[in-house]
């Protein structure tokens, strides 16, 4: 039995509900606190630089491989607002917004009607998407990225695209590389599709709009000193990404490519059910609209040439294709099976217990914040701290000096071993005090917990979860 949408509307409301409910008390990740120092100090003197990472690439001077389009945002929103956790995960909820209009305007045309079974079936599923769900509150580039994508799509989709849509098109996909480096998969499909197509003045119109958008990501790398090859050792010594390159390296990639899309079930939720759909409407593939399927191969095989990792995250800049492909699929010749409701209710179960389990998680964890605020009467004032990244909120200001873990990590890399090494780095460092969460970011290297004494530090205070070092 088909719902009404009746029932589904009342689907749709519990399902935004508990998505709001997630955003109440959501404490922060690394990654929050890593984009937030970023944009922090692009509002405060107009560079992107790092103190948390002092001493690694340069980045306490400028870092010049960064999310530039993503931080200005973010660094509008800290200039006005201020830098408290809501305000820069306010960031990932507005490219969220924008994401869902776009989906609600791709039916719109579709379906010729605002309130539609489809539409309110789609808006269900992206509300029960465990992945969206999470990152819709966090301050990280890839929805951002992906609506920007997709709306670059969207204003492709005529059977010949005009040239002044085309530059539409090319200024969005470009704005997505400004956004991060991995928008050029936009660039690429777009122009692949036309090309394909044979619009060959849209594509080269395309091309001029978002070539010349997208140089702007080097607009800081051109006023920087030397600026090209401090962009150069930043991108090839980054982190996050330097043991991905070679050619073992990226052939074992590329392989490992689909894992991308199947990485935990966040990922598998979707990627199962257009799987799915593609299989069970085979016979019906040739009704899904051309520009979709051909935008779609170009998506899939751009990144596959350009990605140097296989993260679930990534899974996001393909998702409204994904939904949009989902919605062609079972609109081209609708059907209720058994391996449908299956499929289905893997998805909602998926989906469900990641919302209530971030829910309860917000309800039972004391917010980061305050837990932060609360310890300051236990932390030596006028000190250089070592810290985790989400101590900048919202202590940021409040110390002299912070350095993030992480650097330590990154700097001593294979020889971090101990608790010992890990004070030994901090004193050379001139750290006045060393702050541990024993909960939300324990590191391996931590002490046992209510060590009394460390290498040239002292307990200073200690309650069961957080623990506070000072240099004697």
């Amino acid at each position: 039995m088909i719902p009404s949408k009746k029932h589904l509307s009342i689907l749709l409301g519990f399902l935004v509900t508990l998505t709001f409910l997630t955003y109440y008390h959501r404490n922060p990740t690394g990654d929050d606190a890593w984009f937030a120092e970023q944009a922090y100090w692009l509002q405060k003197i107009g560079i992107i630089r790092s103190n948390f990472f002092s001493g690694l690439l340069g980045w306490d001077n400028q870092i010049l491989v960064s999310h530039k389009l993503f931080l200005l945002v973010g660094a509008s929103f800290i200039k006005l607002f201020g830098y408290q956790l809501p305000v820069v995960q306010f960031v990932g909820f507005l490219s969220f917004c924008i994401f869902i209009g776009e989906v609600v305007f791709y039916l719109y045309r579709k379906e010729k009607a605002i309130y539609s079974w489809y539409l309110l079936a789609l808006l269900i599923l992206i509300f029960s998407n465990r992945l969206l769900i999470k990152m819709s509150f966090e301050n990280r580039p890839e929805i951002m990225l992906a609506a920007l994508g997709f709306g670059s799509f969207l204003v492709l989709q005529n059977e010949k695209p005009s040239l002044w849509k085309a530059m539409w098109a090319g200024l969005l996909a470009g704005l997505a590389l400004l956004v991060h480096l991995n928008g050029v998969i936009y660039l690429l499909a777009g122009l692949g599709s036309l090309l394909y197509l044979r619009h060959y003045k849209p594509a080269i119109t395309f091309a001029f709009a978002g070539g010349l958008t997208g140089l702007l990501y080097f607009m800081d790398v051109f006023l920087a000193t030397d600026g090209f090859n401090v962009w150069y050792h930043q991108f090839r010594h980054d982190p996050a990404t330097q043991n991905a390159f070679g050619l073992y390296s990226k052939l074992v990639v590329m392989l490992t490519y689909p894992r991308l899309f199947f990485y935990s079930p966040e990922e598998i939720a979707l990627s199962l059910l257009l799987v799915f759909l593609l299989w069970s409407q085979r016979s019906v593939i040739k009704a899904v609209p051309l520009g979709l399927k051909v935008y779609s191969f170009f998506l899939f095989f751009s990144f596959w040439l350009i990605t140097k990792k296989n993260s679930g995250l990534y899974c996001v800049l393909f998702m409204p294709f994904m939904f949009a492909l989902v919605y062609e699929l079972y609109r081209s010749r609708p059907f209720i099976t058994v391996g449908l409701k299956i499929v289905l209710s893997l998805y909602f179960i998926i989906g469900l217990y990641g919302t209530i389990e971030i829910i309860i998680k917000n309800f039972t964890t004391e917010y980061l914040p305050v837990s932060y605020k609360n310890l300051r009467k236990s932390i030596p004032t006028a000190k250089t701290g070592l810290v985790p990244l989400t101590f900048f909120f919202n202590e940021y200001e409040q110390y002299p000096f912070l350095l993030g873990y992480d650097t330590y990590k990154h700097t001593m890399k294979d020889s971090v071993s101990s608790s010992d090494g890990m004070a030994k780095w901090a004193n050379q460092n001139g750290v006045g005090f060393i702050l541990m969460d024993y909960k939300l970011s324990k590191e391996d290297w931590y002490p046992r917990a209510g060590t009394a004494r460390l290498p040239f530090y002292q307990l200073h205070f200690f309650d069961g979860r957080f623990a506070v070092y000072a240099h004697q």
